[in-house]
């Protein structure tokens, strides 16, 4: 039983003096707080609420790299605390760090000049300053050393978030890549040339045109591109543009080595916000196949007029050989100047052609004689007999018959028949001219 008591007091000892040294060490820590120096302020604010309130994410590195500090945005930013991160993380440890870039500018800052990296990205998780869906976010960090009298001794990062100037700069890229699409795969010809008229852009379908590769035609003007006839076409549709507030359409025609070409061409000047003239925009489309097909279009229309101008003249004056040596023309409708003119024509072609002796004129189909109609078959009488052949007139109506006598006209020498039928068989007759040798050179209708 003395053993265990001798054993109670030497542990109540040990414990004693394990209190005694906690007090101690207690009042160690008292008298440290009350020797520290107080957090310094700037007017009243402390710099860590400075440090703190920043809109930009703000990190301090020890020169190996850990993080000491970071202040409340860059911990929002990405959704974690100080304890999780300050004196935990080393940016020169970090592989992915590395392989990005970070590490090397972070030793550029070290060695005392500012270093700027480029904008990189990376993909948020939800908090609450990404809240929704994870998005990428990109960042130009820039590292800043901090220097006492001894040299470097902390490194600042200031990190930039420049996602929505990526973001317009890669939609801005992407409209340049969809008009440069456009220009290029275009079915037109199209430049577009400065104020100087130096050509600025230029697309396959030009350098075609031209035969000369773009780098020969950038830069250059119109003289150095295209003959003198062609240059001095297109800079008159450039001046006309650049005074006028509408675009300048023409079509344009031009020497080439199938032939020539023809082009739709638009021009139109380009103007800045104030309506100043940056430079021209011109455009030409190739319808020289739609030309030629509209040209022979019209020429085939003109032709079918012809034809039918030529069908209709035929059937408005048919010349009918019935035997050796005789013709008939049958006569239906009014008998103008013109159209006479026209039987007088055929009929002494005829003639001529067939060598005939006997031309037989019916008229039933002739519905009145005026002066024209007289006229016309008197004339064409006296022509057929200065070719040695015979006139016969049948089918003359009464009213014809007595129009002719109301005014007078004198038939001596056209042999006249009631009907083409009985014209017909006159002609045929071996006494064909019986009849004018006796003077009978007028017979009525039926006689």
């Amino acid at each position: 039983m003395s053993n265990n008591t001798h054993g109670d007091e030497a542990l109540e000892e040990q414990i004693a003096r394990l209190r005694a040294r906690v007090a101690e060490l207690e009042r160690s820590l008292e008298e440290a707080r009350a020797q520290r120096a107080p957090e310094p302020r700037l007017e009243g604010v402390s710099y860590q609420a400075t440090f703190d309130a920043l809109p930009v994410p703000l990190t301090v590195y020890r020169p190996d790299g850990t993080i000491i500090a970071l202040n409340d945005v860059n911990c929002a930013r990405f959704g974690t605390t100080r304890e999780r991160i300050a004196g935990k993380y080393n940016v020169l440890a970090d592989q992915q760090a590395v392989a990005k870039g970070y590490a090397g500018t972070f030793q550029k800052a070290l060695s005392g000049e500012e270093a700027k990296m480029p904008a990189t990205f990376y993909d948020t998780v939800p908090s609450p300053m990404h809240p929704g869906p994870s998005r990428r976010v990109w960042s130009q960090v820039t590292y800043v050393p901090i220097r006492d009298e001894s040299g470097v001794r902390l490194v600042a990062g200031v990190s930039v978030d420049v996602t929505a100037q990526m973001e317009a700069e890669a939609q801005l890229r992407q409209s340049v890549a969809l008009l440069e699409a456009v220009i290029e795969n275009a079915p037109l010809l199209i430049y577009v040339k400065d104020k100087e008229g130096r050509h600025r852009i230029v697309n396959r379908e030009l350098e075609a045109f031209t035969g000369k590769h773009r780098d020969e035609i950038i830069g250059k003007t119109l003289d150095d591109v295209v003959s003198a006839p062609v240059a001095d076409m297109l800079r008159n549709m450039d001046t006309e543009a650049v005074a006028s507030a509408v675009p300048v359409s023409t079509e344009v025609r031009i020497p080439a080595a199938d032939g020539m070409r023809v082009y739709f061409g638009t021009t139109f000047a380009l103007r800045d916000e104030e309506g100043g003239v940056l430079g021209t925009c011109g455009m030409g489309m190739d319808i020289t196949e739609r030309v030629r097909a509209e040209e022979h279009s019209r020429k085939l229309q003109e032709d079918m007029l012809r034809i039918q101008d030529e069908t209709l003249r035929a059937l408005s004056t048919p010349l009918l050989p019935i035997a050796s040596g005789v013709l008939v023309m049958p006569l239906v409708g009014e008998l103008s100047r013109e159209r006479a003119a026209q039987v007088i024509e055929t009929l002494l072609d005829g003639i001529s052609r067939q060598q005939a002796r006997i031309a037989i004129l019916d008229v039933t189909g002739v519905p009145q004689a005026g002066p024209s109609v007289t006229d016309a078959l008197l004339r064409t009488a006296r022509s057929v007999r200065l070719l040695g052949a015979e006139v016969v007139l049948t089918g003359i109506r009464p009213s014809v018959a007595q129009a002719l006598v109301e005014l007078g006209v004198d038939l001596g020498g056209i042999v006249t028949q009631g009907t083409l039928e009985q014209g017909v068989a006159y002609a045929l007759s071996p006494r064909r001219g019986a009849s004018l040798s006796r003077g009978d050179g007028y017979r009525q209708p039926g006689s």
